[in-house]
């Protein structure tokens, strides 16, 4: 290693040891311009919705949200962005038909015959027809994959679910019971996992969920079991940037790696989003959007 690149290396671990060791009070949710109902994260990109489905997009430049022309959504996805590839961002709207950003022309286009009423997007390494992993449930509980190479979404069998997430190439999904289910891409189909969840969300290597009850649960991949780490939370969020969570007093939490343990973190929202890079963005109850900042 030469000189120069010894010193780069050494100033680079130096600022990430620093923001380590920044106090609570450095650390901090700042409100940004805007207002919507709902807001994701992925790994450069933040699209949100307001209250009227007009979609809005993140711009770091001016730290504000820029209208999106075009379509009105109720539902709203962004993942699967790499070192070598864009983030996806998909849509639904409020008659469940599905669209996609295209980044060229800045707008949302319609995928023609796809009708779904959840959708969520992933980074993928299985095959060449699907470089991100895109799932979605129609309005019969169906569960579809969309295949790049012929652009539709092609129906997974057996697979009747309310509820479908995906990352860090893992799929899971939850039925109208809340029963588990954990997808094999060797086997093609969902396995069920035991316990039942009524919310969940599946990081780059973890899977957290909330039970009927909101107890805070998370899965051993060893036991193969979710074990229950906390109580009376209402939302989990986790991505890349970590796992954050919302009580039902919409206090917020994050998860400390060093501690084992939810640590809280002033302020107050309704929805958060845990992005794998773009950060941690939140609605409040006013509509008001707000993200995580480390000085």
């Amino acid at each position: 290693m030469s000189r120069k690149t010894a010193s780069s290396a050494f100033t680079l671990l130096l600022i990430s040891w620093t923001l380590l060791i920044l106090p609570a009070s450095a650390q901090h949710f700042q409100q940004v311009t805007g207002t919507l109902t709902q807001v994701a994260a992925g790994r450069n990109e933040v699209f949100g919705f307001d209250v009227h489905g007009q979609v809005w997009r993140y711009k770091p430049t001016t730290q504000s949200f820029g209208k999106v022309k075009g379509v009105k959504l109720v539902h709203i996805a962004v993942g699967g962005g790499t070192l070598t590839q864009l983030d996806e961002v998909w849509g639904i709207d409020a008659s469940n038909n599905v669209y996609r950003f295209n980044y060229g022309s800045k707008a949302f286009d319609q995928i023609t015959g796809a009708v779904l009423q959840t959708i969520t997007v992933g980074v993928s390494n299985r095959d060449n027809c699907h470089p991100y992993e895109v799932w979605g449930i129609n309005p019969s509980q169906q569960v579809f994959r969309f295949d790049y190479c012929t652009g539709v979404f092609n129906q997974s069998p057996n697979s009747v679910l309310i509820g479908i997430e995906t990352g860090g190439s893992d799929l899971w999904g939850i039925s109208s019971n809340l029963e588990i289910w954990h997808y094999n891409f060797s086997k093609n189909s969902f396995g069920q996992v035991p316990g039942t969840l009524a919310q969940f969300a599946v990081g780059v290597n973890d899977m957290w969920g909330i039970s009927s009850s909101n107890g805070l649960f998370r899965y051993d991949p060893i036991t193969g079991n979710f074990a229950q780490f906390a109580g009376a939370f209402g939302q989990v969020s986790v991505g890349g940037d970590g796992v954050w969570a919302i009580d039902g007093s919409n206090n917020i939490f994050r998860y400390d790696p060093s501690l084992n343990a939810l640590v809280q973190v002033s302020g107050s929202l309704k929805q958060i989003s845990a992005g794998s890079g773009a950060g941690i963005f939140g609605v409040d109850l006013s509509g008001r959007v707000f993200t995580f900042v480390r000085p």
